[in-house]
């Protein structure tokens, strides 16, 4: 195998690339391969490419696009689900088989793509998967993801609050030893570190010229794993870019978005340290993130205007499609940035959580009729209003 060295300028790193290189966290900290569980899921690295026809629809002419949309493991009919999650996955479902899991429980809302990622490759590895799901506002892609966790097998449960639902899972867990949580998002310190290492794989990008290093970094925050991942990611390489994490739901406490996202930082960088002493402890950089919360919307899942004009513009320009809780709320973020000048000379990474591939080939429409009595609702209602047209 040939390999070959380059110098990354913004850190202190040296990379080493090859065909079939291991995860870049591993390459630079070897020590942390001997502790942390992991195993190859998703189709990475992701590439970068320059978003020129959106680029130039906002006047910047400097954006840029990791298409995690495209993490889906290659197959012989094409690929599977894809999305952030799998970064995540590839150490939580690690550490699940480590601990001698059969069962999976993991918990979302009725259209969660984590549920779904998770469901799809805890099926690979033969593993049963439980979604314990709360209800949300109507939409297709709610559709099209309960049909596939069907399609996948997963026992889909509907619960109408946390309470009950953390109830339920925490009676199987006593009674079934096999059994294994995820948390919403899978977002603890176990699948934060599948962002620490994407940063990793972002600073060989732009040690090869994929891309300028970053000014300013776009991505969806939700459950907060990704954006703390990021955000140590980018301490652990040097690289300054600013992450904006554009907050995806009204905060039910003051300031969670922040607390959450300090506390998985916290708890990612402790557990990495202590498995390999190399690897630094930071101070929170707290000046290195701007939490946006202008697109939140009243309530998780029920779309926005500002998010529907961000999408069909995206898709528009560059036929890469999004959807309205998550991915096209930073595309709307960048879109009013770099209306009020903000953007002008900078060089922007837009960080795309969504697999907006079509799966429908694998299931029919009237599946639905298989599913728990619960989730009929959602193909016998209609879609939200914003909907309709995505």
């Amino acid at each position: 195998m040939t390999l070959f060295k380059v110098s990354l300028l913004a850190s202190n790193f040296i990379f080493t690339l090859g065909i079939n290189a291991q995860r870049p966290l591993f390459k630079h900290f070897p020590n942390l391969q001997k502790h942390i569980s992991h195993i190859t899921l998703g189709n990475l690295p992701t590439p970068i490419e320059k978003l020129n026809n959106f680029g130039n629809s906002v006047e910047c002419n400097s954006i840029f696009i990791k298409r995690d949309d495209l993490t889906g493991k290659k197959t012989d009919d094409g690929c599977l689900y894809g999305g952030n999650k799998v970064r995540k996955l590839e150490f939580l479902l690690a550490d699940a088989i480590k601990n001698k899991a059969q069962t999976i429980i993991t918990y979302g809302s009725a259209g969660s793509n984590h549920a779904l990622a998770t469901t799809v490759y805890a099926h690979e590895q033969k593993l049963k998967t439980i979604l314990m799901l709360k209800n949300q506002p109507n939409s297709h892609v709610v559709r099209h993801n309960l049909l596939l966790d069907n399609h996948y097998k997963a026992q889909l449960q509907f619960f109408p609050n946390n309470a009950t639902r953390d109830t339920a899972a925490n009676e199987i867990l006593k009674n079934d030893s096999t059994a294994y949580l995820i948390p919403t998002g899978g977002s603890n310190s176990i699948g934060t570190i599948g962002f620490v290492n994407a940063v990793f794989e972002l600073a060989e990008q732009i040690a090869t010229k994929k891309i300028a290093a970053p000014d300013f970094i776009y991505v969806a925050t939700g459950s907060c794993a990704t954006t703390a991942g990021l955000l140590l990611g980018l301490k652990a390489t040097n690289l300054k870019s600013k992450l904006i994490g554009v907050c995806v739901e009204p905060e039910e406490e003051k300031d969670w978005f922040l607390l959450e996202i300090q506390k998985l930082f916290k708890e990612t960088n402790e557990k990495l340290h202590t498995l390999d002493t190399s690897f630094p402890l930071f101070s929170f950089p707290k000046d290195d993130l701007i939490l946006n919360k202008k697109f939140c919307g009243p309530q998780y899942g029920l779309f926005i205007p500002e998010a529907i004009a961000a999408l069909t513009l995206f898709k528009q320009m560059e036929n890469i499609k999004l959807e309205g809780t998550y991915s096209a709320k930073p595309v709307a973020a960048i879109i009013d940035d770099a209306a009020t000048g903000k953007l002008q000379g900078k060089n922007i990474l837009f960080w795309n959580t969504y697999c907006g591939i079509d799966f429908s080939h694998l299931f029919n429409a009237e599946d639905y009729k298989n599913l728990p009595t619960a989730f009929h609702k959602y193909f016998e209602e209609d879609v939200q209003p914003l909907a309709k047209n995505t």
